[in-house]
């Protein structure tokens, strides 16, 4: 922990920065735990899904994000974009709001959903097509590399 410096502050003004910056320093360490965590869970979701050994960490993070939408619709329906990636976070931390829209764009287009009445809102197309069996042989391809 860095020590305040004492720049001709009374005995009180440097006990209180000292605490200060004592509780900065364990503000960093619970960030850091929380990231540690965040990561954790998104290992034990991926594990959950079988995405454990997905060579690329994008294919991993996207089948993820895609997976997080799916489920989110097919409990409530529709939902706000806003909604859908705060809960998509919790699974991939890093994912940026610009990456996250390019997944529902590209949902949309392969008919998995559709907007709602409203832009912004999200809901599942009336017949989303089964997964697609490329995604599964590719998943199976890439365990085999992985054990290599």
């Amino acid at each position: 922990m860095k020590q305040p410096e004492n720049d001709g502050l009374s005995y009180f003004e440097a006990r209180i920065a000292r605490e200060l910056a004592a509780v900065e320093d364990e503000i960093r360490k619970l960030e850091a735990e929380a990231v540690t965590l965040r990561r954790q869970l998104g290992k034990a979701k991926a594990e959950r899904l079988g995405l454990q050994h997905a060579t690329r960490k994008n294919s991993m993070n996207r089948v993820l994000t895609e997976n997080s939408v799916l489920e989110q619709l097919r409990s409530t329906s529709p939902i706000a974009t806003k909604v859908l990636f705060r809960n998509a976070k919790m699974s991939h931390p890093d994912l940026k709001e610009t990456t996250f829209r390019t997944y529902l764009h590209r949902m949309k287009q392969r008919g998995l959903i559709k907007t709602a009445r409203s832009a912004g809102q999200w809901e599942l197309a009336q017949a989303a097509p089964a997964p697609s069996p490329w995604e599964e042989i590719i998943s199976r391809a890439a365990l085999k590399i992985k054990d290599m």
